[in-house]
């Protein structure tokens, strides 16, 4: 919930129920025992939807046991971070969403998203609770370039708009054909969005298309390759984002086809 990757995901504290939204849905989650959640889907739902998006899938209980024999960082960072899966998300809330994180925090980016919900997102209600789906892209681009205002978003706005005008007439994205491409065919054909770069389009991969060897580069991971890896020198920081990936490849080779749950795990160990 707080690793970075899904910013409409909320705990009350009083019930400890979690409220989770996606596109349109939402999905009210609680532990009801040590190993078990009651999930407020129908079964049909959760099969065809909320199955895949937590990554149920994947054997994650196999990836930790091989993250506690390499080496004690990746085995402090497993342990610290077990239970934080990689979810497969709606694309163009990602697109979004990560377009919005730029340059902020966690906090400032739920503010933010939950205001575009607001103005743009259709209202919805379930079993009594109100709540706005993520924007269509269409609603988005129908207001026109300056429709994004006063939402704090700054530079973004223009991103904003843009991607949402491009992803309405991108008869492509939304076909099975883009979902077949390749992990560097999905992420330069997701780059030709405004606002989207290197870093974004790895986060866009790895959080909705489910390449799960895109690996983000940020400032902290940066930090956290130079401090525990030994990449670069006193100036790494001046590196390529290119550098780090080349390295994240090497250092987390046998891990492929997981190296981005790894980089989770990384992510989440350093925010504690």
């Amino acid at each position: 919930m707080n690793s970075g990757e899904i910013f409409r995901m909320y705990k009350d504290a009083e019930s400890g129920i979690f409220r989770v939204f996606s596109g349109d849905k939402v999905l009210f989650l609680q532990e009801t025992g040590e190993e078990t959640f009651s999930f407020s889907c129908s079964p049909d739902e959760f099969e065809k939807y909320w199955s895949r998006f937590f990554d149920l899938e994947t054997d994650y209980a196999g990836l930790y046991k091989k993250a506690l024999r390499s080496g004690p960082y990746i085995a402090d960072c497993a342990a610290s971070s077990y239970g934080v899966r990689v979810l497969n998300q709606d694309l163009f809330e990602m697109m979004i969403s990560f377009i919005i994180s730029q340059q902020k925090r966690i906090p400032e980016i739920r503010k933010c998203i939950e205001a575009l919900c607001a103005r743009f997102g259709e209202k919805k209600c379930l079993n009594g609770f109100e709540y706005h789906a993520f924007p269509d892209a269409k609603a988005i681009a129908a207001a026109g370039p300056d429709g994004v205002k006063g939402l704090s978003l700054g530079y973004r706005e223009r991103y904003i708009y843009e991607t949402a005008v491009k992803y309405v007439a991108d008869d492509f994205i939304k076909s099975p054909a883009f979902r077949a491409l390749s992990f560097d065919e999905a992420k330069a054909y997701l780059k030709q969005y405004c606002g989207i770069g290197e870093k974004v389009a790895n986060c866009i991969c790895l959080f909705a298309l489910g390449y799960k060897d895109a690996f983000p580069i940020d400032v902290h991971i940066k930090d956290i390759l130079h401090r525990e890896f030994n990449v670069g020198d006193d100036n790494y920081r001046t590196l390529s984002d290119a550098v780090f990936t080349k390295a994240a490849a090497d250092r987390f080779a046998d891990f492929a086809g997981a190296k981005g749950i790894i980089q989770q795990w990384i992510f989440a160990h350093e925010i504690k």
